[in-house]
């Protein structure tokens, strides 16, 4: 169970990133690649009242993830399809569960 303090500790926008993964984990389009869960922070950001995030790159998404990760609240899962290079993009989905995610984060995202 993640305690409301790790929330807390996370800025608005990988709060914004976590609930972008929540929202793909409620659609059941879990595990979302990092293109996807970026579209989903700019489709929430549009609907919130005023300037709370800011603009949200691909670079602040990674970033986001990666702490998310390290906290373990979000997790890489491995991907299956490979590129012709042999890279994959990498895939995440919550490690706890949503509606803790939804209680937790700060109400101006939501």
């Amino acid at each position: 169970m993640v305690a409301e303090t790790e929330f807390d500790s996370l800025s608005l926008t990988e709060q914004l990133v976590l609930l972008a993964v929540a929202d793909a984990h409620r659609n059941d389009e879990t595990p979302a690649q990092t293109h996807e869960v970026r579209r989903t922070c700019r489709d929430r950001l549009a609907d919130l009242e005023g300037d709370v995030v800011g603009t949200v790159t691909e670079a602040d998404v990674m970033r986001s993830l990666y702490r998310l990760e390290d906290e373990g609240i979000v997790e890489e899962k491995p991907v299956d399809d490979r590129s012709p290079t042999g890279k994959g993009r990498p895939r995440y989905a919550l490690s706890e569960p949503p509606e803790e995610v939804y209680e937790g984060v700060s109400d101006r995202l939501l």
